[in-house]
């Protein structure tokens, strides 16, 4: 099946849970306030960052190693159930010692109750992150997409009843999130166990573990740094502006990022291919996907900008109204993450270079924090859209120059889309509406 044709299918899967995990969020936005709806996204925003702190880097050994390794996988399998519950309880003891010592400092305006639900909800997030790699390295992309579909269609029912009906409160929609996860994870697991069969004449080495635990590693501190240069400003804004902030910024954050859905369906193609080809063809076709991925951002952020005044009071209410400004904003940086986003598929599935990723990351985050730090206290929200949205156009440049000279690809051949290109995908799309 060609790119485009996966990456339209996955495109439409992931538009449909876009669209049900919006109309979540407006939900519970509209009914829960600013306030209290702040609370609920710093919840999920201290899952998804203790979710990074347990991985260890194990997600992108799962995705590199189930697409390069095919009859392994029954063991990737066995040794990532191995790993879970270790690494679970030991970033329990370590961020809970550390929350139980300073969270009046650390999460000033969440309560121990939400803090405890998210240690609850770790392992679970944990294997769903494992779970998607290992999948998306298989290209098996319209199952990644549809559970989750499934999945959040059933956490919107369960909002619409027990939030929006019944007037449940913060606590009620953590627990949705715990249930729904709880049934993800047994949904995942009995698949997994399925797809994941040893080849009988493919035995796999005896270090396995170590290998992917190794290998993990060398990538850990770029998906730890850029989780907190995407998350750092949310805690600066709730420890200086309060909750009411960061549910405005949140609502503007969730509504940016899902403008990257046609770059995220296109990832989610390319991690197989850029496993399996030889170099030149796979710089070549990254080529391909940069430029023609660079001027489709352009033109929908551009869109998007334009649309948002007029899109998020009726779908929010007045309240909200001050989401406008930081959404704007954000949409800038957007444009240009989405070439970092595929870069990061080429060093780690082609190169194997994930400690090339990772030292970018860190410089991201040091300029991120660093604008952050300045920003928010005199600008609320809107400095923490500005921080995010500065470090992510900088960081996609400079990552961009290295890809330039790691390659030796000039730089026109990221910029200028040529005729072939626009060949290629008339015809593909010529022979799908034939089909």
């Amino acid at each position: 099946m060609s790119t485009l044709k996966l990456s339209l299918v996955g495109f439409s899967l992931r538009l449909g849970l876009m669209l049900i995990v919006m109309i979540n969020a407006l939900f519970l936005a509209r009914t829960l306030g600013p306030q209290r709806f702040g609370q609920y996204f710093l919840f999920l925003r201290v899952v998804s960052v203790l979710a990074v702190l347990a991985d260890l880097g194990l997600s992108q050994s799962a995705n590199a190693f189930f697409g390069r390794h095919k009859g392994w996988r029954g063991s990737i399998h066995r040794v990532i159930l191995k790993f879970v519950p270790i690494f679970w309880l030991a970033t329990t003891a370590i961020a809970g010692l550390t929350l139980w010592a300073f969270a009046d400092v650390l999460l000033p305006n969440l309560s121990w109750s939400l803090i405890a639900m998210a240690f609850v909800v770790l392992p679970l997030s944990q294997y769903a992150n494992l779970w998607n790699s290992m999948m998306l390295g298989m290209g098996r992309i319209w199952r990644v997409n549809l559970v989750q579909l499934v999945m959040c269609s059933l956490s919107l029912s369960l909002t619409v009843i027990f939030v929006v009906i019944l007037s449940g409160g913060v606590m009620v929609a953590a627990l949705i999130y715990l249930s729904v996860m709880f049934l993800q994870f047994l949904v995942m697991l009995t698949m997994a166990v399925r797809l994941s069969e040893d080849a009988v004449t493919d035995e796999p080495p005896a270090e396995l573990s170590q290998t992917m635990l190794n290998f993990g590693l060398r990538g850990y501190p770029g998906s730890l740094f850029y989780l907190l240069w995407t998350r750092i400003p949310v805690f600066i804004l709730n420890a200086t502006h309060g909750a009411v902030a960061v549910g405005y910024f949140s609502i503007a954050q969730q509504m940016a990022e899902k403008i990257q859905l046609p770059v995220q369906a296109v990832q989610d193609v390319i991690y197989q291919k850029m496993s399996a080809l030889p170099r030149n063809l796979a710089t070549l076709a990254m080529n391909r996907y940069l430029r023609l991925t660079w001027w489709g951002m352009i033109s929908i952020v551009l869109v998007a900008a334009f649309l948002a005044p007029w899109l998020v009071v009726p779908l929010l209410g007045t309240a909200y109204a001050s989401v406008v400004g930081p959404m704007q904003i954000l949409l800038a940086g957007i444009a240009f993450t989405g070439v970092s986003q595929l870069l990061d598929v080429y060093f780690v599935n082609q190169l194997h270079r994930p400690g090339l990723a990772s030292i970018l990351a860190w410089v991201s985050v040091a300029m991120g924090l660093t604008l952050a730090v300045l920003l928010i206290p005199s600008y609320s929200e809107k400095g923490a859209a500005w921080a995010v949205a500065c470090t992510s156009i900088l960081g996609s440049l400079v990552y961009a120059g290295i890809y330039l000279s790691v390659t030796g690809t000039r730089l026109q051949e990221l910029v200028f889309i040529r005729k072939h290109d626009l060949s290629l995908v008339q015809n593909q799309l010529a022979g799908m509406l034939r089909r």
